[in-house]
């Protein structure tokens, strides 16, 4: 079994409370789907930090615990696009930390540079590994019709 812990700094506290987000819920939602990625008879537990970074990019580190999610959102004009906007960079950067972390994907797999995300070119919109972020994109966004 995996347990992960999510340790938020104030700014992220801030967004919880601004888009009502239950932070156990979403732990819970978020160690359901890891532990069903990840199966495992040994007991693994895990502590990310994750910062509110001012803009519109989230990021993750490879090899490091912690995330980086964006605070604002440049093309959301409702409350409702906002949160969900927030809660996909949460997961989307959330899942490179799993792939890193948990299944031992190297860095060098995500061959795409920054030009490459500004373009949206194939290389990187058609990155394996980028593909299975926005699988669980779509899997928050039913996380966030159900809170």
């Amino acid at each position: 079994m995996i347990n992960i812990k999510l340790n938020y700094n104030k700014s992220i506290r801030e967004k919880f409370k601004t888009y009502n987000i239950d932070k156990d819920k979403l732990e819970n939602f978020l160690n359901y789907h890891t532990n069903n990625l990840k199966k495992t008879r040994k007991w693994w537990y895990f502590e990310i930090n994750v910062k509110g970074i001012k803009g519109v990019d989230s990021q993750y580190f490879w090899d490091e615990d912690e995330i980086e999610v964006a605070l604002n959102c440049s093309d959301c004009k409702t409350l409702k696009q906002r949160r969900l906007f927030f809660l996909s960079s949460l997961v989307h950067e959330y899942r490179h930390w799993v792939q890193c972390k948990l299944e031992n994907v190297s860095g060098k797999k995500l061959d795409y540079s920054e030009e490459d995300i500004a373009e949206r070119s194939d290389n990187y919109t058609k990155n394996k590994y980028e593909l299975e972020c926005v699988e669980w994109e779509k899997l928050v966004e039913k996380f966030n019709d159900l809170i």
